[in-house]
């Protein structure tokens, strides 16, 4: 999870056959039109079906540099297409069911991301607020790795109790009482720890490349670190991998 830039939404969202249309344009008619709807859950979602997805897509590989904005796994238009997801849930907060703000692009995999959340709010209490969307939060700043490629939120960061319960709640199942509940986006699968461990390996392999005999010093690591979080599109799991070039794997554990 990262904080990504939201600049500009798709300035056609209209199937090809159809009216040229903004998305501004789309969420301005939806807003006008929500209060006299029925049954509000399915005028938002037949909306925003009626939205062109590969134009919305489009765009959101920009925005995202082609990573899933939950787990970092790489993306494409390749089948299965990544899916489009309302961080705050459209069958619970109609009014943001055509906000481009509230839209990210989710991988396809089973079991994680926006499959394992599904209508669920990214929160631990229903009175909670949701998790921030990632145009306002730093997510990078707030999350931390070990070397084996697990995730943890940062002890030593100051974030407030509703969005740390929901942090932990997203990695993976948390005790309640004499319970369990169950993770939201399940971060902690272990397909993608090894995943993660994977892209610590890749590194350290080419590290070890470009400097044969020698050890890389601090500005040289930050240097690529650097060039990696410039990189378009992103490397898949690139969170993990400027950790581990700036040698930060583990702090606030």
């Amino acid at each position: 999870m990262r904080r990504f830039s939201k600049p500009w939404p798709p300035t056609n969202v209209s199937p090809d056959n159809q009216e040229p249309r903004s998305f501004l344009d789309a969420e301005r008619e939806y807003l006008a039109a929500l209060p006299a709807a029925t049954d509000r859950g399915s005028f938002a979602r037949g909306e925003f079906d009626r939205l062109d997805k590969g134009k919305l897509r489009e765009v959101m590989y920009r925005e995202q540099r082609s990573i899933c904005a939950y787990c970092e796994l790489r993306i494409s238009e390749e089948h299965p297409a990544p899916r489009i997801d309302h961080w705050r849930p459209l069958s619970q907060e109609n009014d943001l069911a055509l906000h481009w703000k509230n839209l990210y692009l989710s991988c396809p995999t089973a079991e994680t991301c926006d499959d394992a959340k599904g209508a669920r709010p990214l929160k631990w209490d229903k009175d909670d607020p949701d998790l921030p969307w990632p145009v306002d939060f730093a997510y990078e700043n707030r999350l931390g790795f070990t070397s084996r490629g697990d995730m943890y939120v940062r002890r030593d960061v100051v974030i407030d109790d509703a969005t740390r319960n929901a942090l932990r709640l997203a990695i993976e199942d948390q005790p309640e009482g004499s319970g369990t509940r169950r993770t939201i986006l399940n971060l902690s699968h272990p397909a993608l720890v090894a995943a993660r461990a994977a892209a610590i390996d890749s590194e350290r392999t080419r590290l070890e490349r470009d400097f044969p005999g020698t050890t890389a010093t601090r500005a040289e690591r930050e240097e690529r670190a650097n060039a990696l979080l410039a990189k378009n599109p992103l490397p898949p799991f690139v969170s993990i991998r400027a950790a581990w070039l700036r040698k930060t794997l583990g702090r606030g554990r």
